[in-house]
């Protein structure tokens, strides 16, 4: 419905621009590009209500970033941006590097009449598959002109891409020899229409667009529509990505792996699960995890044999003299590795290092030998938690009736630790690294406490809340970036919230009310309270813990990751595994098993029988494809 308003002078009312998208055909009309030598087709218009500034950084966005309009794309590189100071007279600019490109990444000419050229971009397209799609290389002319005593301004987004045939051109891109979006705007009304239009590679008339070319053309007006009127209205993202690892060095470290692992895997699969899940997923994980350790560690030599165990000379080291030299790779353990894919993948790449978990999956039994030798079934029981009634395993493992079944959670000092969706051991994480002397990732899916037993996690640790109760710290700022902005449906209309609660005070389950309550709306989600809650252990044990949202097709893709250490106690600052604050091995168990019986709420011997009678009982469980 059209809303109205008073003009606030005479009485009448007038319609309020429209916002909503509404396409209208346009191939019949005359385009909005009016070029002599070139037969522009405008295919579609709908009106609009943001402002010209807004077009631009939206369409900038979409410069920079093709894979919001095409799921085939992974991303832009930009090999030349004249930036904002285009000289209209020469089209350089005062620091232009156009003169030492090569001639295939310079940028194509355009001239649309009446139009000035304000800046100019040259990108290379990047497809997700390379064996299918090849990159392609196109210019991004953005221009501006502005008629009726300045009230009425136009914006146009100009694509050529560097082909010359509809026949070269990748499935990803439509097939025509250039794509305009034209953004006209009246400043007097506040109205705006935005259209976009087509350069066919041939020229018949009426010109004849395929349905390809129609779907095509729809779908990239309706998601730079969306843009603009979101951006309009406020709307921020509330993920940012690639915080920890650029976007370009994970994604082409992803599709390397992906291309010598993917469909090797997807064809081997023995799993009931669906393996485009679980396969691509880990690939990614480990992208990530290879990228992290490249600029944490020196890479594995050729000296070194591919899966061999750590060697004991890794971070942690007390006689590290020069802290900003990367020390070498520490090893690898992935506790609750599930199928193996990641700890495979990892071997395979050449990076030492092992797995185990509770229970042996059927996909070990697809990997080679020297692979299989290094995922174990065991159950971790954290030393910290075995009194001195109960079986005691000292860090070999090798004395005990248990010791092919569990494991105490002590690796060779530095000894990187991946927990990825392991549940009962992801808050443990942190506390292991921290014994540990290592570096740490944890990927949380279920939340459990850390006697094992399943709870709603707090957004942090009781005594990181009485601190923050203390310094008058909002527990909000601890959420993961997904839900730190408020939900729009419960903070943008607080009078209509409170008229609501006065109509229907006994809305709730007690009343026969199953409807969802504003309070509750307000609530962080349990899989964020758990990632705060992670994070805030690796707080309490002094590591600087940083988060990611992690590109895997996954709903659970939060990781934290612990490569810093707060200020210590010595004042020096520990990283990568570094460790230089002097504490000894009892004082950091002290100080887990303080934690630990704080927030458990109970004795750590009550705490490690639990979670020894949980072990026994989860190892009886048959294993799943994870």
């Amino acid at each position: 419905m059209t809303a109205v308003e008073g003009d606030g002078q005479n009485g009448t009312k007038t319609p309020e621009p429209s916002a909503k998208f509404n396409a209208t055909t346009r191939t019949t009309t005359a385009s909005d590009i009016d070029s002599p030598h070139e037969p522009w087709t405008t295919v579609l218009e709908t009106p609009c209500t943001f402002p010209p500034e807004i077009f631009h950084i939206v369409m900038l966005n979409l410069i920079k970033n093709p894979n919001i309009t095409s799921s085939h794309l992974f991303r832009a590189d930009i090999f030349y941006d004249s930036g904002e100071t285009l000289s209209p007279s020469t089209h350089q600019n005062k620091y232009d590097l156009l003169p030492h490109l090569k001639s295939e990444y310079r940028p194509l000419p355009a001239e649309i009449p009446g139009y000035e050229r304000i800046r100019t971009i040259v990108r290379q397209l990047i497809p997700r598959n390379p064996l299918l799609d090849k990159p392609l290389l196109q210019t991004c002319h953005l221009l501006h002109r502005q008629t009726e005593a300045d009230m009425v301004e136009e914006n146009m987004v100009l694509y050529i891409p560097h082909t010359r045939t509809a026949d070269a051109m990748p499935f990803y891109h439509p097939a025509v020899s250039k794509l305009a979006f034209l953004h006209h705007f009246n400043h007097d009304t506040n109205k705006g229409t935005l259209s976009l239009s087509y350069l066919l590679f041939s020229s018949p008339d009426p010109p004849i667009l395929t349905p390809k070319l129609s779907r095509t053309a729809l779908r990239l007006l309706q998601t730079m529509h969306k843009h603009g009127q979101g951006h309009f209205k406020g709307y921020e993202k509330r993920v940012q990505l690639d915080r920890i690892i650029p976007q370009k060095r994970y994604q082409d470290t992803y599709t390397l792996l992906k291309g010598k692992y993917g469909r090797l895997l997807s064809e081997q699969w023995v799993e009931v699960t669906d393996p485009g899940k679980h396969v691509f997923e880990d690939i990614g994980i480990a992208a990530f995890l290879v990228e992290l350790w490249r600029e944490m560690y020196l890479l594995p030599g050729d000296s070194g044999t591919p899966g061999s165990e750590p060697e004991d000379t890794v971070n942690g080291s007390n006689e590290q003299d020069d802290s900003s030299t990367p020390s070498a790779f520490p090893g690898f353990v992935d506790i609750g590795c599930g199928n193996g894919i990641l700890v495979f993948i990892l071997l395979s790449e050449g990076y030492s290092g092992f797995g185990f978990d509770a229970r042996q999956r059927k996909t070990w039994s697809i990997f080679p030998p020297d692979i299989q030798t290094h995922l174990q079934q065991r159950l971790l029981v954290p030393e910290i938690l075995l009194s001195q009634q109960m079986t005691k395993l000292n860090p070999s493992g090798e004395s005990t009736p248990h010791a092919r079944t569990w494991h105490n959670g002590l690796f060779k000092q530095g000894t990187f630790i991946v927990s990825n969706h392991a549940d009962e051991l992801t808050p443990w994480t942190p506390l292991l690294a921290y014994l540990n002397k290592s570096s740490f990732i944890a990927i949380p899916c279920c939340s459990h406490d850390l006697s094992g037993a399943r709870f709603r996690a707090p957004l942090a640790t009781k005594s990181i809340r009485a601190a923050d109760i203390a310094t008058g710290t909002s527990t909000k700022e601890r959420l993961p970036q997904q839900q730190q902005q408020a939900d729009p449906t419960t903070t943008t209309n607080n009078n209509y919230s409170s008229d609501q609660s006065k109509l229907h005070p006994t809305a709730s389950p007690s009343s026969g009310s199953l409807a969802t309550t504003p309070a509750q709306k307000k609530m962080p989600s349990a899989y964020s309270s758990l990632c705060s809650y992670t994070a805030s252990l690796a707080e309490a044990v002094d590591f600087q813990p940083e988060q990611e949202v992690l590109r895997i097709p996954s709903t659970r893709n939060l990781c934290i990751v612990g490569r810093y250490r707060s200020r210590s106690r010595s004042g020096d600052e520990c990283r990568d595994g570094r460790t230089s604050d002097g504490e000894d091995r009892e004082a950091r168990v002290v100080q887990v098993r303080d934690l630990v019986e704080a927030e458990v709420g109970r004795s750590i011997e009550v705490v490690g029988r639990g979670w020894v009678e949980r072990a026994d009982g989860l190892a009886r469980k048959p294993g799943s494809g994870h």
